[in-house]
């Protein structure tokens, strides 16, 4: 990049140059992309659903670093909104600092990410050093993620919601309400309140993610991505039988009730 670092305001520069490493195709293995700070993930992951010169790279997954001594200022103070967006659109968390805090600070960082995203992977190091295996070829978006279980909100408005059902769908029911959550309940700009929260207007809900598997009646099995305005169901094997459908959804204050009515609907 010319300027050393991307951000989701230079979606642009980083298709070209994404796109002259494909030139190079078969002496990389990996495409490791570090924004910086202050970028939005779910911005540039997008990217490679969108743009057909990206066709031979997948996304693999999100992974953001944590700084655990500083995470309570940093989530509540004038950087909490990226902050808390860069936790919710993770697919793998690294806890890093843990040799500076005490027990009782790990365990209190820990629980707080793990309210806001309780669907990620969670590391914990120091100095930055990590197993490789765990941020590199996790297919996060190409396997299907387990149920979430974990339902709390955070003073920063970020939760995570799981919904599940035995019985199948309407592939288009479902789409049509999938649609109407992603793109016709979100409000037309995320603001930031001085306190760090990200909502719309009325602190509307704000989808920020969306994974998980669905049973339709005419299309069998689908694996549910979406980050953002951008989804895609793909046809996934048939599980062992009895197992249940289920959708987790991540995003800033999260309205459970309206996203089970919405499900229902759904439901043939």
């Amino acid at each position: 990049m010319n300027n050393g670092c991307l951000c989701c305001s230079v979606k642009g520069e980083t298709v070209l140059a994404l796109e002259r490493l494909m030139d190079k195709a078969g002496k990389f293995d990996y495409v490791l992309i570090e924004t910086t700070g202050l970028a939005d993930p779910g911005n540039i992951g997008q990217t490679f659903w969108v743009d057909e010169g990206l066709s031979q790279l997948y996304l693999d997954g999100i992974v953001t670093m944590v700084d655990t001594l500083n995470f309570s200022k940093t989530l509540r103070g004038g950087g909490g909104s990226e902050f808390g967006r860069q936790i919710a659109l993770a697919d793998v968390i690294i806890l890093n600092k843990m040799d500076l805090v005490g027990g009782e600070v790990r365990e209190g960082v820990a629980e707080e990410v793990r309210a806001m995203n309780s669907a990620c992977q969670v590391q914990y190091t120091h100095h930055s050093r990590v197993d490789l295996d765990g941020i590199l070829g996790i297919q996060a978006y190409t396997t299907v993620p387990p149920p979430s279980t974990v339902k709390h909100e955070m003073s920063t408005g970020i939760s995570t919601v799981t919904l599940t059902t035995e019985r199948p769908l309407s592939k288009e029911r479902f789409e049509d309400s999938l649609q109407t959550i992603l793109w016709a309940d979100q409000p037309d700009e995320i603001t930031s309140h001085s306190d760090g929260q990200q909502c719309g207007e009325g602190d509307t809900q704000v989808i920020l993610r969306v994974k998980g598997r669905v049973h339709t009646a005419t299309s069998g099995w689908l694996m549910v991505q979406a980050v953002r305005g951008m989804y895609e169901l793909t046809p996934i094997p048939d599980p062992p039988e009895g197992t249940k459908q289920h959708l987790v959804f991540i995003g800033s204050h999260l309205d459970t009730t309206r996203l089970q009515n919405a499900m229902e609907m759904t439901r043939l």
